[in-house]
């Protein structure tokens, strides 16, 4: 007897420590915000197992696990969801410029730039085709440690495009494209402006039977929303592609310009100041106007969504604590259109005022709005987006909603992401102080959940390196590198030489790459001609002509055998009237490509 109740008291204490260890991760007392249904929980504690949470119980309730956060009353959210994103852009070298492989350690890139803002999953908007299989692998197996990566491919576009961007793709054949996506286990696409209706009706019917997500960017008057919905597209990019679905880009774009005394845009910076121009023009059209309201009428009844993409608009506008555009390059902390007066900035504020109005009479009307920044800063522009939003009178509840399940459901993964419920992944946000108390404390300190664990930021060694450049210390910052080089990641020593090469300081961007060189032997894509002959011509614009001759001599030693190379160098000396230079690198250019016409053509008037 005696025997049996000691195996029975043994029995007890194996299944209490067995409870004791159940959960991985106890939350305890804190105020969850269910995303969905827009509904706080008080005093509740979330039970998490693995990476999922399998209970939220009474805060009251007596729990074990092996790690307890106490959240003190805080609110919790899911984790952000940002649907439109370009992981080129934060790896640029040059604009369009960016590495054309990319290894396992560029995932830590995208880590700091998101995950430490609180945004656990994002959607890249167009990539680089040769990325696919190592960025789809990054999607089909995500993990604690790294934000939830789901890609579209490149961007489609239809065949009569010419010199497409790298991160676009001609559609010859739509049919083939869809399967070659599916082949490689692509669950979503993204259809450009440069696609024709024809080849749009057959992507999305093919994608469609393929069970693919599909989103659409329509803004050059190719295709316009009504046309996209009306062959079941559904998902849309950037609020200010509703501009050309209600008017004509060329003559209306003259009359908006005449009315705001605007030149037409040449650079990127322009072009957002312009898209934000053309809202205070249709609020001034009463007919113009009736379209854009119908428009959003339209769009709610087809249930259709629209991402954001407002911090980049109102960086332009100065309407934001930080500058970011769609563009890093040229390197600049604020926007650049040297032909605006005080009285243009004046009136861009105004107008940026007038779209975040019409992307508040939308959302009254039931379109679906989601956060996508498409910028280099996307993490950080995610909690000035949401500062954005409530300044435009959007509720905070509302706001939190379509940080978190608006995109996931766009992207048809609600069933995991985008709320706090059971059977839902533990990516998760607590607040140091709640947004629903002030909305200002969006921008408050966050401790974040990814995949039942807690993130601890790493250091940006690219942001602490900047730091000192811009302190126009570059050989401080050399010193610095030198001394924790292995605390670099190759990418990461890269990215600032090329950096380095942009302001100008060419040796010392060079010494840098030569670091890299002794500290990863094995890294090998260094050297990019584009990138390089992008980095000269700015600098020529820029006054720097030596430094730029330094930077296209540079691209002959290390592309020896491309005749743009020594045309473009040619260029340059002819530019500057040395003709027997100019001569000389257009005669080996021509060595190189006795078929370029161009380079034929500059030989002949020269020698004249």
């Amino acid at each position: 007897m005696k025997k049996e109740v000691t195996l029975f008291l043994i029995f007890l204490c194996l299944i209490a420590c067995k409870t004791k260890t159940h959960y991985d991760l106890a939350i305890q007392n804190v105020n969850v915000f269910e995303s969905q249904n827009k509904t706080v929980s008080k005093n509740k504690t979330i039970l998490i197992k693995s990476d999922s949470i399998v209970a939220i119980v009474s805060a009251d309730d007596k729990i074990f696990a092996k790690e307890i956060i106490d959240g003190k009353g805080r609110l919790i959210t899911s984790g952000f969801v940002d649907t439109h994103i370009h992981f080129r852009q934060m790896l640029d070298l040059a604009n369009r410029n960016a590495p054309k492989k990319l290894d396992q350690t560029y995932r830590k890139k995208i880590t700091k730039k998101i995950l430490r803002y609180g945004t656990t999953t994002v959607l890249d908007m167009g990539q680089y085709e040769s990325w696919m299989p190592t960025t789809l692998d990054w999607q089909k197996n995500p993990t604690s440690a790294y934000p939830n990566y789901y890609i579209t491919g490149a961007a489609m576009i239809s065949k009569e495009k010419k010199n497409p961007a790298p991160h676009h793709t001609i559609v010859q054949d739509p049919y083939k494209k869809i399967q070659e996506y599916d082949s490689l286990g692509a669950t979503s696409i993204k259809l450009y402006s440069h696609l024709n209706i024809e080849d749009m009706k057959i992507l999305v019917k093919e994608a469609s039977k393929k069970g693919m997500k599909i989103f659409a960017h329509t803004d050059r008057n190719k295709v316009t929303i009504q046309e996209a919905m009306e062959v079941s597209v559904r998902n849309f990019e950037h609020f200010f592609t509703v501009v050309p679905s209600v008017l004509n880009l060329k003559t209306d774009g003259a009359l908006m310009e005449k009315r705001f005394n605007l030149k037409p845009y040449d650079h990127i910076d322009d072009f957002a100041a312009s898209m934000t121009f053309f809202f205070a023009y249709i609020k001034e059209n009463a007919e113009l106007d009736k379209k854009l309201l119908s428009l959003f009428d339209i769009m709610a009844k087809n249930e259709a969504t629209i991402s954001t993409t407002i911090h980049v608009l109102g960086a332009a506008a100065g309407k934001t604590s930080f500058f970011s555009s769609f563009n890093h390059f040229p390197i600049r902390n604020k926007p650049s259109y040297p032909d605006y007066t005080e009285a243009h900035k004046k009136e861009l504020k105004k107008a940026f005022d007038i779209m975040m109005q019409y992307l508040k009479i939308a959302h009254d009307k039931g379109v679906s709005i989601r956060i996508g920044t498409d910028n280099r800063e996307a993490g950080k522009s995610m909690a000035s987006e949401l500062v954005l939003l409530q300044e435009a009178g959007f509720s905070t509840k509302d706001i939190l909603q379509i940080a978190t399940w608006n995109g996931a459901k766009a992207m048809g993964i609600e069933n995991e992401i985008g709320s706090v419920r059971v059977g839902m992944k533990a990516d998760l946000i607590i607040f140091e102080k709640s947004p629903l108390d002030d909305p200002e404390h969006f921008l408050s300190k966050k401790t974040i959940i990814k995949g039942g664990e807690k993130y601890i930021s790493e250091t940006d060694q690219v942001v602490a390196a900047l730091e000192i450049i811009n302190n126009k210390d570059s050989q401080q910052m050399l010193k610095y590198i030198n001394n924790n080089s292995k605390k670099f990641e190759a990418y990461e020593l890269l990215e600032i030489g090329y950096h380095l090469f942009h302001i100008g300081e060419i040796e010392v961007g060079k010494s840098v790459l030569n670091q890299l060189q002794i500290v990863y032997p094995n890294f090998k894509e260094i050297y990019y001609e584009d990138a390089i002959n992008r980095i000269a011509y700015e600098l020529a614009e820029n006054g720097m002509i030596e430094k730029s001759i330094s930077t296209f001599k540079w691209n002959t030693e290390k592309f020896p055998n491309s005749s743009e190379a020594f045309e473009n160098l040619a260029s340059l000396y002819e530019y500057i009237e040395k003709k027997e230079l100019a001569i000389k690198n257009y005669e080996k250019s021509l060595e190189l490509n006795p078929d370029n016409k161009n380079v034929q053509d500059m030989l002949l008037r020269l020698r004249k």
